[in-house]
């Protein structure tokens, strides 16, 4: 298709090419013509002759055939080319030989007819040779995905070059990376969860069969504190499927139907007034910061809950009469404490669900607290980064909004 729409093109450009010669040329002889017929016409009125032609010129007086202007006989030969007007003196017939002019357009008729078969020969084998090469690098994108979607997800795509498939290479294996990536999370978590839900299923079952035991062999009925202990188990294992479900969701970005513009100043006023009767009740205390808080756009419920898991992670891992700061500074957030913070080695790892830093913490939370945390910063565009707490003591978690966010 492309070939074909060169060929129209070029064509159709040779043949314009081709016109405008060709009209040129006729305009000169016809201008000479002209000039040649005004000498004549003062030479009569001069009573003088007519002037000698030159050669392949013609200049004569004839009797009045009715035709005038310019004109070319195919029976005298159409390489000839006339001028004829009607004087006091006579009808003037003044001719040029335009065979010359004529064996030029044939030349230049060949020489286009043989430029534009060159063309297509070379537009023809250009074509052919890109179309190899591109289907050669496609095939080595197809191949690459096929094994891919056999299950090899470290396989990538090496293309030569920097054009357009090699972009597009370059971002399947982005895209890949990021699979294989998820993948690798996907197996680390799903272990997580299983090791997660081992313990307090075992738990579970153990005091299910001591209290079966005791029913059966002793005699001794079950007690309160019996179902207590196994419904604090089942709590237990319904809150981590709780937590993982409310993560999934955000992390699909369903909460981003609910955006909306939400002032950072109430939010922390809320925040305030939530959660300032609890901090100071668990002997602790909530300081508040604020310097011109912008305006974002986002889900005023998830920053709530982002802010709330960030100050009971505090109130949970921070000793006792410790100071939890509340800062806010434009777009930026942040949440410090005097805990005994996250090594920086771990920081990434932290942010991953149910990962827990220490074993001695197991039992204290889901290791979820973070991981929600992180997706509702990805689900606002923000950016959320982990670093020493004040005079680098405990931890401070930072969200800075993207500044397009702000309002």
């Amino acid at each position: 298709m492309l070939l074909t729409l060169f060929s129209m093109i070029s064509i159709a450009a040779w043949g314009g090419t081709y016109w405008l010669v060709q009209r040129e040329m006729r305009r000169t002889v016809d201008a000479r013509l002209s000039d040649r017929m005004k000498i004549a016409v003062q030479a009569l009125a001069a009573g003088e002759a007519l002037p000698a032609p030159d050669n392949g010129e013609s200049a004569r007086l004839i009797e009045d055939t009715g035709r005038l202007g310019f004109w070319t006989d195919p029976e005298q030969g159409a390489e000839t080319r006339y001028l004829q007007r009607q004087t006091r003196q006579g009808v003037i017939l003044l001719g040029e030989n335009t065979e010359r002019q004529e064996e030029l357009r044939h030349i230049l008729a060949a020489g286009m007819q043989i430029s534009l078969l060159g063309s297509l020969l070379a537009a023809g084998f250009a074509a052919v040779w890109m179309a190899l090469r591109a289907q050669k690098r496609l095939n080595i994108i197809t191949g690459s995905l096929a094994d891919v979607a056999r299950g090899q997800l470290d396989k990538r795509i090496v293309l030569e070059g920097n054009d357009d498939l090699s972009l597009v290479a370059g971002r399947i294996n982005s895209t890949t990376a990021r699979l294989e990536q998820a993948m690798a999370d996907m197996r680390v978590q799903s272990s997580n969860i299983a090791h997660d839900l081992r313990t307090p299923l075992a738990r579970l079952r153990a005091e299910i069969e001591t209290s079966l035991s005791k029913l059966v062999e002793n005699g001794r009925s079950v007690t309160e504190r019996d179902l207590g202990e196994a419904l604090d188990q089942i709590d237990q294992i319904t809150g981590t499927f709780e937590a993982l479900l409310r993560l999934s969701r955000i992390e699909s970005g369903a909460g981003r139907a609910d955006f909306k513009p939400v002032s950072l100043d109430e939010l922390i006023d809320r925040v305030l007034e939530t959660f300032n009767p609890v901090v100071e009740e668990a002997g602790h205390e909530l300081v508040v910061e604020k310097a011109a808080p912008a305006q974002v756009h986002g889900n005023p419920d998830l920053l709530m809950q982002l802010l709330a898991n960030l100050i009971q992670n505090a109130l949970r891992y921070g000793p006792a009469g410790q100071k939890i700061t509340l800062r806010c500074h434009q777009i930026l957030l942040s949440v410090s404490d005097e805990g005994p913070g996250i090594p920086f080695a771990e920081r990434e790892r932290v942010l991953q669900p149910l990962y827990q830093l220490k074993a001695d913490r197991q039992g204290q939370g889901l290791g979820l607290g973070l991981s929600l945390v992180q997706a509702i910063a990805e689900l606002h565009e923000a950016e959320l980064s982990l670093s020493d707490g004040p005079k680098g003591h405990g931890l401070t978690v930072t969200i800075r909004f993207p500044a397009q966010a702000t309002l």
